[in-house]
Parts: C-alpha cells; sequence; structure tokens
C-alpha cells in the first residue's frame, strides 16, 4: 500500500470490487479477451476501449483508483491518462 490513505482506500475498493466479480465469474471489459488494448502503446486502439467502459459496474471505482493513485498511462474508467505528445515546432 501506499503512505496516502485516500490511494490506499482507492485501491482496497477496487480490489474488493474485483474480487467479488471474480467469485460470480464475472470480468470488467478490460479484463476480457482484449485486456492489452487499454494500455496499448497505440493510440487508436486504446480508444477504441473507452466506450466499453461506460457499461462497467465498477467505473466510479476504477476512476478513484485512476485520480488517487495519478494514473499516467492507458485506459481508465473511460478516460485515456496517457500524455498526448507535443508536436515541436518545425524549422
Amino acid at each position: 500500500m501506499t503512505s496516502d490513505p485516500a490511494a490506499d482506500a482507492a485501491v482496497r475498493a477496487l480490489s474488493a470490487a474485483l474480487l467479488t466479480l471474480a467469485a460470480r465469474d464475472q470480468r470488467t471489459p478490460c479484463q476480457g479477451r482484449y485486456s492489452e488494448l487499454w494500455t496499448s502503446e497505440d493510440y487508436t486502439q486504446r480508444a477504441e476501449t473507452i466506450p466499453l467502459c461506460a457499461g462497467c459496474d465498477l467505473i466510479t471505482k476504477c476512476a478513484d483508483y485512476a485520480t488517487e493513485l495519478k494514473a499516467s498511462f492507458g485506459v481508465w474508467a473511460g478516460k485515456d491518462r496517457t500524455p498526448t505528445p507535443r508536436k515541436g515546432k518545425v524549422a
């Protein structure tokens, strides 16, 4: 865990919710067949996953987790948190 109580709570909440789903033999969309797309290096692949998050029962817990742990890569709760590269000036 972390030294941040809010981050620890977010980790525990998401972990507990994922374990509950697993006990019911259910998965979130990001745990499915194409789970690697949520963290793909390819922006277009990550973009394809964003609408799949909309129907997820854990979207709020996922968002809390990503916010508290300052996720900086991949799709979390329907939001691509990967920084967009800045384009430099062409000389």
